[in-house]
This record gives C-alpha cells, sequence and structure tokens, in this order.
C-alpha cells in the first residue's frame, strides 16, 4: 500500500511540474513548483528592477540571475509554491567575462521572458539562461511528457531552433 501512495504522489507531482521524495521515515515529501516562469520572472525582477539573465527551476524553487538597474549581478531564489523570495544577494564575485556578458545582455532584442513564451509551445520551460557568446542566444530547456528538450531562441531575432546536442 505504502508504494501504491508514494507512486501516485510521485506521480501527482510530476504531472504538476514539482519532484517527489521520499524522507528517510518513508513519508512522502513533497517539492511541487506551481509557479510558472513567468510568475517567477515578474516576481525575481519586482524583488531586483533590472535584465533578467537567467531563471531555473530547481528543487521546488526558481534561481534566478538579475543585471539591475545598478549595474550589478543579483542572485534571487524564489519559493516554487508561491514565488516569496527565500534569498538575495548581490554577486561580489565578477570578473571581465561578466561585463562583456552584461553589454551583450543589454544589447539583446528578446528578453527571457519573450524566449520563454517562444519556446513554450514546445512544452513546460523549466530554465532559460542568456549565452552572450558568439551569436548571443537564449539557451531554453522545456519539458514535455517527461522528456526533457534544450532550445536556442536568437537574442536578436527570436527564431526558435533545437540545441546542439552535449556530446560529453
Amino acid at each position: 500500500m505504502k508504494r501504491i501512495v508514494i507512486a501516485s504522489i510521485t506521480t501527482a507531482a510530476l504531472l504538476t511540474g514539482g519532484t517527489a521524495a521520499v524522507a528517510s521515515t518513508g513519508a512522502p515529501t513533497t517539492h511541487a513548483t506551481n509557479v510558472s516562469f513567468s510568475e517567477a520572472a515578474q516576481a525575481a525582477l519586482k524583488a531586483v528592477p533590472g535584465t533578467l539573465d537567467s531563471l531555473d527551476r530547481d528543487h521546488g524553487r526558481w534561481d534566478a540571475e538579475i543585471l539591475g538597474k545598478d549595474g550589478k549581478w543579483h542572485e534571487v531564489t524564489l519559493d516554487g509554491s508561491n514565488a516569496k523570495v527565500l534569498n538575495q544577494h548581490i554577486d561580489r564575485d565578477t570578473d571581465a567575462e561578466d561585463a562583456a556578458e552584461a553589454k551583450a545582455l543589454r544589447n539583446a532584442d528578446v528578453s527571457a521572458t519573450e524566449a520563454a513564451r517562444k519556446a513554450a509551445s514546445r512544452g513546460t520551460v523549466t530554465s532559460v539562461e542568456f549565452d552572450g557568446d558568439r551569436t548571443p542566444v537564449w539557451e531554453v530547456e522545456t519539458v514535455k511528457n517527461h522528456k526533457e528538450r534544450d532550445l536556442n531562441v536568437n537574442a536578436q531575432s527570436g527564431k526558435v531552433t533545437q540545441a546542439p546536442s552535449d556530446d560529453d
């Protein structure tokens, strides 16, 4: 009976975009992520006005990196069930690569939310990250039918393409 309950909770959590785990006591613990990408992006940018550089759903939370209007890099962690800010701080460990990323991000015609919207037809968006190297793109991860898909959204044109596979 316990296996059926755990399997049911795991299935329900995965269908709603969350994850489920079993604590050492055997009691199920659910880390549901009910907050959509756009809701998380809006909450992160409300906490730190600026330009969203990345937003990633992980273990029932959303982790955001924002180039603030103050020109500093900010990291914000949001609760995945209600979008409340759990942690927020300025990233003080920046270098020349971060400055180049900031410049490319400021020159992008397509925002993180627009990139997510363009990729959403291919599944539920779980991560968007700006890559300013070479041709600036938004790297977008989507999930559909329990299958992860990596897409690139051109930061200038908005064109969506399949990301090259990682041959690690």
